[in-house]
């Protein structure tokens, strides 16, 4: 909550670009006109703060928590309020190098060890089937569908809260295609 008080109210900030400095001098002599133009650069001040400095609101490691948070949103990490600032910082920083291993066995182990899981062990069957010889399709058998089975070590006291938070991860960054048996030990 400090981080948004501290944002909204810039009691320091000064308008680069004062208006009264920008009417010509038969206006700015008006102090009813100097005193509109001073208040309205106050009001002014911090929008030009922050659209100066607007690339730093995009890079995790300057921005404030609530837009770290919200950038986090956009790109998988997880925003939840289970971390502190600087894990949640790392996660924002690094969620687009894990679009690239999005289901596979690599990107759930790199989700979850070591902030969730102690460890994760996947057996992935990865099963294809094939045929040299033409075939009609009305003939094809329809495979039983794939069975990941993925068992996560977890640290002691785990609640049963953090465990369907943990299998709802594993649902995210798995393929949609497969069935999961999700067990914890």
């Amino acid at each position: 909550m400090a981080s948004r008080i501290g944002r909204r109210g810039h009691p320091d900030a000064r308008n680069p670009f004062p208006l009264e400095s920008q009417v010509p001098a038969m206006i700015a002599e008006d102090p009813m006109i100097r005193a509109f133009l001073a208040g309205l650069d106050e009001v002014w001040a911090p929008v030009v703060l922050t659209l100066d400095c607007f690339y730093a609101y995009l890079d995790p490691r300057t921005a404030p928590p609530d837009m770290v948070a919200f950038l986090g949103s956009w790109i998988l990490a997880d925003t939840a309020d289970t971390w502190d600032e600087a894990t949640l910082r790392e996660d924002v920083a690094r969620a687009h190098a894990r679009f690239a291993l999005l289901g596979t066995a690599q990107g759930v182990r790199d989700r979850l060890v070591p902030r969730e899981a102690e460890s994760v062990d996947i057996d992935d069957p990865g099963a294809t089937l094939a045929s040299t010889m033409p075939t009609n399709p009305q003939d094809w058998i329809d495979p039983a569908d794939p069975i990941v089975r993925i068992r996560v070590r977890t640290p002691a006291g785990t609640t049963d809260v953090m465990k369907q938070r943990l299998r709802m991860l594993i649902r995210e960054f798995s393929p949609a295609h497969v069935v999961l048996d999700v067990t914890f030990t």
